[in-house]
């Protein structure tokens, strides 16, 4: 049980920079979300359902411009999908790999931030240590939310409706990120938005359809274009 316990410690204060790096971007998606109309149970429920970052940001902008449920729902799960290889690779590295319960947690809470951290551990991860590390940096998304649309009640209208750019940052800091060491991202990226610009400005689609169709297209064009070696499969 002290081991257990010593484990939790450690994974909260791994965890703690991330707290603080969600809770920040997570005041944004707060005031989004009520920007968008949500009440305030609603855009909580938000985070404490998806805990998805950039996918949460995504899908309130599509929501936004009105886009079907369906296309929203297939554009999360594109642009979330990655998750899905993280918490493969990461569920080989635990040190008990047979509890569903700890697998379930596990592949709920392995976002970016928490993959990162948990992979850079030259050790065998115990589930206490990755309810530490994945529930502190939760806590950081979901009370962010939280104090990010309850802060609409006192600030201008102005600034709550300004709060929508930072999905534009967000992806933006994420692109060039990427492109910094790969530039076929910066390639399929292009091909993405230049298939989303004609549909919409040529062919008069909505955004909804729009991305989805532009994002799968440009998904399978980088399926093409890269080797095994370079997406991490050997």
């Amino acid at each position: 049980m002290e081991n257990k316990g010593k484990e939790v410690r450690e994974g909260i204060r791994d965890g703690f920079p991330i707290f603080l790096g969600y809770f920040t971007t997570a005041l944004a998606f707060g005031l989004l979300t009520r920007s968008s109309s949500f009440t305030f149970v609603e855009g909580l429920l938000t985070s404490l359902m998806t805990f998805a970052g950039s996918g949460q940001f995504l899908m309130m902008n599509l929501y936004n411009a009105g886009s079907m449920l369906l296309s929203i729902v297939v554009s999360v799960f594109f642009i979330n999908s990655r998750y899905i290889f993280m918490a493969s690779s990461l569920s080989q590295r635990l040190a008990d790999p047979s509890s569903v319960s700890g697998r379930l947690m596990c592949g709920f809470g392995t976002v970016d931030e928490v993959f990162t951290v948990a992979s850079f551990k030259g050790k065998k991860l115990s589930y206490s240590y990755m309810a530490g590390l994945i529930f502190t940096s939760y806590a950081g998304w979901t009370t962010g939310t939280a104090v990010g649309y309850l802060g609409g009640t006192f600030l201008p209208d102005v600034v709550q409706k300004a709060a929508v750019i930072t999905v534009y940052a967000m992806f933006a800091s994420l692109l060039g990120s990427e492109v910094r060491w790969k530039a076929k991202a910066l390639l399929v990226a292009s091909l993405s938005a230049l298939l989303n610009s004609i549909l919409i400005l040529c062919l008069s689609f909505s955004t909804g359809l729009s991305f989805l169709i532009s994002m799968i297209l440009a998904t399978l064009f980088g399926a093409l274009i890269y080797t095994d070696k370079e997406v991490g499969i050997e």
